[in-house]
């Protein structure tokens, strides 16, 4: 079978790592030119590391908001190196020059993530300028040098974003729909699944959650970042809205739950119905997959009609097995309602290909919500306290860095500079975090030595160096966001030719290039392990809280949409969006918990438990925000919206430390004659109400999240 290689050049100039990483490939071979025609390798590897610099310090925004980036990051990067270079001479003004300056840097990145990755790049290039501080000719040399790196960068960059203005949009958006796809496969393993299997498969959905939320997040940050409020939508970007839209409702369709699953093939006592449930579930999980692709390569889509026979013959055999079995109306009921969800999926999947053709995309544009736009300065005191982990995460770096120039000042170490560079890249704000980077970078590091020792002996001449160093830049960018230790290793390669090409000690650097490595991670792993570390136990109570609370406005709002006609309005996106943010850091605690030392792993069966119930609670919500348009009201609903939301923030303010007052009244009894919309809406409430009930029990046990290590866990964990 003949390979497609038209296919695979198309897969690859989409995937947005490669994507990324071929920009910095052009600007490393305008340099290579550079060289071919001047001769001054140093000066290239100068201007390599300001573009490795500055395509760090890169954010993705539409062709203005870029431009005002690359002049904040000029005016940053020359403003770093040049401190760097003017203070270099005199240690003690060099220290309190590395350490106030850190601090502000990372302060400042507390503004935003625009800010954050510049002020990461200035430090990066503060670093590369101590590099060769000692043998730069004067004191604007490097500073101009390196800004120009990133110059050099920031214009292809430019140039490639006006002539593919889409093409991230289209990537955060393809895996938003390849997240989907991985969520409903794994919710396909319900049918059939028992109790214990149950709870594992609701923990492994709120653990695929975060990855979908994050992704649905990154893409409306990029629609936001395009999008005018002053002028009309571009018809490929007015698609990819109506696109982006489309994922949030099948997000909500996909998270919602009708019933106990784990009850299922007990009470169905038919094989073939949880079959058929099941292969649904697959074929739209394959569906979203292929979805994702088509915006991905910029193809249309193609509904697959299978689908829509898969549910006919799901219906019928539903219809079938009743007549056999005569189920309860409390039984079939949310099975009919369930197959409705999955049809509604389906057609939700099939109007995307009339969407994907912008002829039809620009008529009513809905507005997406922005964030509160406060003054720098305000926002900048809402972290300027100690409890902010910014602020805590400034002060560790700062830390690290001046202990990091202490050692190598105290010990004169030559190269010792590689110190600060990894405490830079491996001290994150979490313990977590800091901890997977260390195992990564140590390991990036020995393979990168391991590579680069045949490469420095087999390839001595300098013009071949230069192109394995823009080949090794080049691999490194397309790791950097997906796989850490492979990109170190092809940093260290990058780095092992630039040394060579400076100063010619490419193999001299092999073993002090392993021990600042080794130092910086020990180092790191210090600052985080014993200077404010963020043990996940103590943050458990604020994101149960936060939960809890999230959860009950977006029952409120889910239960006030009532019989509505259906709209997507920002105030329901938003409450539901909340709700979503809220689990998804409730479930990351608990992978951060998983990393952490095991004295430190306090209450993990009680995080596992209020991860998989919290993510159970909001899957009943989201099931009567699927069908909020065509359930009946019952007579007890504002009653019973004030008792469930009640409910939940009594259980927040318990974890808050409050004490909030008790309210009477439950969810009403079920009639036998509800109609089948008032006997759905009352079993789901009568399913949130319970799990409610059972969050506030865990949340009375309160004292066990901030109290002895010695306490015992309850009964439900």
């Amino acid at each position: 079978m003949p390979m497609d290689f038209s296919g695979l050049l198309r897969r690859l100039l989409t995937d947005s790592h490669i994507y990324f990483a071929l920009k910095v490939l052009l600007a490393m071979v305008g340099l290579l030119a550079f060289t071919l025609a001047t001769g001054d390798i140093q000066l290239t590897v100068l201007l390599s590391l300001g573009v490795v610099a500055g395509a760090i310090a890169e954010t993705d925004d539409s062709l203005w908001g870029r431009v005002k980036n690359l002049g904040m990051t000029l005016i940053c990067f020359l403003f770093a190196s040049f401190c760097v270079q003017y203070l270099f001479p005199t240690p003690w003004l060099f220290t309190l020059g590395l350490a106030g300056s850190t601090f502000i840097f990372v302060m400042v990145g507390a503004l935003g993530q625009r800010y954050a990755t510049i002020s990461f790049g200035s430090l990066l290039i503060a670093i590369y300028t101590m590099l060769g501080a000692a043998k730069a000719p004067d004191l604007f040399y490097q500073p101009l040098a390196l800004s120009a790196g990133a110059l050099w960068y920031g214009l292809v960059s430019l140039i490639w974003l006006w002539l593919l203005p889409y093409k991230t949009l289209h990537e955060q958006l393809a895996q938003s729909y390849f997240a989907l796809g991985r969520y409903l496969l794994e919710k396909s393993r319900f049918f059939p699944a028992d109790e214990h299997g149950a709870q594992a498969i609701r923990h492994n959905l709120a653990q695929l959650n975060i990855n979908l939320v994050n992704a649905l997040t990154l893409t409306k940050s990029a629609l936001n970042a395009r999008l005018s409020t002053r002028h009309q939508a571009a018809p490929e970007l007015a698609s990819l809205l109506r696109l982006y839209l489309l994922a949030l409702e099948i997000h909500e369709r996909a998270t919602s739950s009708h019933y106990p699953y784990s009850k299922l093939e007990a009470e169905l006592k038919q094989g073939i119905v949880l079959d058929g449930f099941q292969e649904v579930f697959l074929q739209l999980s394959e569906a979203c997959q292929r979805l994702g692709y088509a915006i991905l390569v910029h193809k249309p889509y193609a509904h697959n009609k299978r689908i829509h026979w898969t549910l006919e013959a799901l219906g019928d055999q539903l219809e079938f097995t009743h007549l056999k079995q005569h189920y309860p109306k409390t039984l079939l009921t949310p099975m009919k309602f369930l197959r409705r969800n999955l049809a509604s999926i389906n057609q939700l999947l099939a109007s995307a290909e009339e969407l994907q053709n912008p002829t039809l995309a620009q008529a009513s544009l809905p507005a997406l919500a922005r964030p509160p736009r406060l003054p720098l300065l305000t926002q900048l005191k809402q972290h300027l306290t100690p409890n902010s982990m910014v602020f805590r995460h400034a002060l560790r770096l700062s830390l690290g860095l001046v202990v990091g120039y202490g050692i190598l000042q105290a010990f004169n170490l030559d190269k010792g500079y590689w110190i600060l560079l990894t405490v830079l890249f491996v001290c994150q704000p979490s313990y977590s975090a800091t901890r997977r980077r260390l195992v990564q970078r140590m390991l990036g590091t020995f393979a990168g030595l391991l590579v680069g020792i045949p490469v420095l002996w087999l390839f001595p001449e300098l013009h071949v160096q230069l192109v394995v160093m823009g080949l090794a830049a080049f691999l490194f960018f397309t790791q950097v966001r997906s796989n850490y230790s492979a990109a170190v290793c092809f940093i260290t390669l990058y780095v092992l030719m630039a040394f060579n090409l400076l100063d010619g000690i490419g193999f001299a650097i092999l073993g002090p290039r392993m021990l600042d490595t080794f130092l910086g991670c020990l180092l790191s792993y210090a600052l985080v392990a014993w200077l404010w570390p963020d043990w996940q136990y103590k943050r458990l109570p604020t994101l149960i809280a936060n939960s809890l609370s999230a959860n009950a406005r977006y029952l409120a709002a889910v239960l006030a949409s009532l019989q509505q006609q259906r709209d997507e309005s920002i105030d329901y996106r938003v409450a539901r969006k909340s709700a979503h943010l809220a689990d998804s850091e409730l479930a990351m605690a608990w992978q951060s918990m998983l990393v952490e030392p095991q004295k430190r792993r306090r209450f993990l069966d009680l995080c596992f438990t209020l991860t998989w119930r919290n993510h159970a609670l909001l899957s009943y919500i989201s099931a009567l925000g699927a069908h909020r348009d065509k359930l009946e009201a019952i007579g007890e609903l504002d009653e019973i919206s004030r008792h469930l939301s009640h409910t939940l923030e009594r259980a927040a303010g318990h974890l808050a430390g409050e004490m909030p007052a008790q309210i009477e009244g439950q969810c009403p009894v079920i009639t036998p004659d509800s109609s089948e919309e008032q006997l759905m809406l009352t079993q789901q409430l009568a399913l949130i109400s319970q799990l409610a009930d059972e969050l506030l029990t865990l949340a009375n046990e309160s004292r066990l999240l901030s109290g002895e290590q010695g306490a015992t866990m309850p009964a439900q964990s």
